[in-house]
């Protein structure tokens, strides 16, 4: 999600892809309490089709879109950076905010709900829910998450992707180490639009394949979870992983140096609704046997699996072609947007849950006008504190230190 220095076209075309994408993940957070299919959300305030709907199709394409951006950048600041520098603006980047993330954060916000469901009962000091929250540091889990479950929340984006980086940085110099002569890592001539549409083809067979073999053996609901290091999906792995491959890839061979990416949106979006639908009728009874994909028939798991693999992939197509197509339109929102996106996605889903409790004090109404609220409110309160964020990097970690030293001495 980090910006590179590149033409101001050429940015604000990945700032454009980056926003789209933040914003549906915000979308994706906003409408998780009107869901049925969010059993470990802390909140549930009523149910909604078009909740189900959003949850469904968003989590197919959001993340891989960032390890696709995230794969793309990789290379050209491995090199003007080196190694060394490279894995440790990464860790500035990436580790210090995941730090004050899973030991400041998520603990204070999660003992301020157990304090609201215990009102009335014997509350345990904030520091002793901390250390036992701090033991299970390193706990090997699988399945599906709960309301108890110790999990990152969305940050285990940040670590995975921060593996993702550190890995990628040791193949690379691995490579410069054996190969005297390495082969040039980008074309002189852009992509044709022929290879591009053909390595995208293949990318889909190879991608649905990966996620057929994985979701034979884990559920595609179960999380792999390191407690507080690692968390992820396995039957989303395959994309994360093949996405942030094809971002390289794309890079290595140019696809946006010249006009020839495929950028028609007036076949994308058909394509892109087709298969959404294609994807949600066969995908029915996967979605009401998530814990047993296995017993489900090849029948039915090959074809939905190439369905989710080429809507992931449609949905990428489009993003992109949006981004080329209207990239000279609202110039400065754009980037002011993009400029604080990556601190909305770190901050937002403190904001989504606050006021989706909040308006709980509404009973009976609309689900999605409330999840339109949430959305609208926790984007507008998370953009202002990442300009504070920005202006202040180090005013916020300390106001963070000292609201967590504030809680433990209150709660003594």
């Amino acid at each position: 999600m980090n910006s590179l220095s590149l033409n101001p076209n050429r940015s604000q075309f990945f700032d454009t892809v980056r926003n789209l994408t933040m914003l549906s993940v915000v979308l994706f957070h906003a409408v998780a309490a009107y869901s049925t299919v969010t059993p470990h959300w802390s909140v549930h305030d009523g149910s909604s089709i078009t909740a189900d709907i959003i949850r469904e199709v968003f989590d197919v394409f959001m993340m891989p879109i960032f390890f696709f951006v995230a794969g793309y950048f990789a290379l050209p600041s491995l090199l003007r950076k080196g190694a060394w520098k490279f894995l440790t603006g990464k860790f500035n980047r990436l580790g210090i905010p995941w730090v004050f993330a899973i030991f400041v954060i998520i603990p204070l916000f999660q003992y301020s709900g157990q304090m609201k469901s215990a009102a009335g009962q014997s509350r345990q000091p904030f520091l002793g829910y901390w250390i036992t929250y701090l033991k299970g540091f390193g706990t090997f889990q699988i399945g599906p998450l709960t309301p108890e479950s110790v999990n990152q929340w969305h940050y285990w984006f940040i670590s995975l992707l921060l593996v993702f980086f550190i890995v990628f940085a040791l193949l690379y110099s691995a490579k410069k180490r054996w190969l005297r002569n390495p082969a040039s890592s980008s074309n002189s001539e852009p992509a044709r639009i022929r290879s591009i549409l053909k390595v995208l083809f293949i990318f889909g067979v190879l991608t649905s394949a990966g996620y057929l073999i994985v979701s034979l053996f884990v559920p595609d609901m179960s999380w792999v979870r390191i407690d507080l290091l690692l968390q992820f999906q396995p039957t989303h792995l395959v994309f994360y992983m093949a996405y942030f491959a094809l971002g390289f890839f794309a890079y290595s061979r140019q696809w946006f140096a010249g006009d020839e990416f495929p950028r028609g949106l007036s076949i994308w979006v058909p394509v892109g609704l087709l298969l959404t639908l294609g994807f949600l009728v066969m995908g029915q009874r996967i979605f009401s046997n998530p814990a047993t994909p296995h017993q489900l028939s090849a029948g039915l798991l090959v074809p939905f699996s190439l369905l989710r693999s080429f809507f992931c992939l449609a949905f990428l197509v489009m993003f992109i072609a949006f981004a080329l197509q209207y990239r000279s339109s609202h110039f400065p929102f754009n980037q002011n947007l993009a400029a604080n996106s990556y601190n909305i996605y770190l901050i937002h889903l403190v904001f989504v849950v606050m006021f989706q409790d909040i308006l709980m004090v509404w009973p009976g109404g609309p689900p999605m006008a409330k999840a339109g609220i949430v959305f609208l409110l926790a984007l507008l309160v998370s953009y202002g504190i990442s300009r504070l964020i920005n202006r202040f990097p180090r005013g916020f970690a300390f106001f963070l230190l000292g609201l967590f030293i504030l809680v433990v001495v209150a709660t003594w």
